[in-house]
């Protein structure tokens, strides 16, 4: 009798025991799901954000290519001597037509998106190790690559203004990165450029580096193509 009684309340008890183990488990199962599916849900609208971000710059993208080439092709023909003052007249009136020579274009796409996702530490809720690879690339590396050569673009530049800060200073006076209004002002800039041997070997270093940075935008534009596809995939 007191064996029976005995199993009677070790079953009843196992299965009370069962059930609040069964119970706790399913709370953990659901509450998993919820977590992993809030989690998605955040993954699904940082993709969309950063594929938001990345096509949002094409416009961008696409206008330093043509500033870029423009620029290069001032500068290549003043080497070559077929760069001419009407050109000079043609350049986009916003900007001094002396640019090409003394200043240098940078590429800064927007990466608003990207360093927020960075600063919360977002960024690593996307599973991809591919993914996040070439969104390094295209954010970091891609972009420092061809500001490197914009830096020492910059310094060829710079060694340009100098020569006109020290063999030409009565022109350099008259301020002609701001009075590129004055025709006769740019016009004895042209032809001291193009007789100034010292300036033309400034030019042809600075034109190495606008060359490299070219190819580097085609590299980046390339690299940013593959992460749209594969963030839309």
């Amino acid at each position: 009798m007191m064996k029976n009684k005995t199993k009677k309340y070790f079953i009843k008890y196992s299965l009370e025991f069962f059930v609040i183990v069964l119970g706790i488990t399913f709370s953990f199962f659901v509450q998993n799901v919820r977590q992993e599916k809030e989690i998605d849900s955040k993954r699904q609208l940082i993709i969309s954000n950063l594929l938001d971000e990345l096509e949002s710059n094409q416009n961008y993208i696409s206008e330093r290519k043509s500033e870029f080439i423009r620029e290069m092709d001032y500068v290549n023909k003043l080497l070559n001597d077929s760069l001419t003052f009407k050109m000079f007249e043609e350049y986009p009136k916003e900007r001094s037509p002396l640019n090409p020579f003394f200043s240098v274009l940078r590429f800064e796409p927007s990466s608003s998106t990207y360093n927020s996702l960075v600063n919360d530490g977002s960024l690593n809720l996307i599973k991809s190790s591919e993914i996040k690879i070439l969104i390094n690339e295209v954010y970091n590396s891609k972009i420092n690559y061809l500001n490197n050569f914009v830096d020492s673009e910059h310094k060829a530049a710079s060694e340009a203004e100098r020569i006109f800060i020290n063999n030409y200073p009565e022109i350099y006076l008259r301020n002609f990165w701001f009075n590129y209004s004055d025709k006769n002002l740019i016009n004895n800039v042209f032809q001291i450029m193009k007789k100034d041997i010292h300036f033309k070997a400034l030019m042809v270093q600075k034109i190495s580096f606008m060359e490299v940075k070219i190819g580097a935008l085609k590299s980046y534009s390339k690299q940013r193509d593959s992460l749209i596809t594969l963030l839309k995939n």
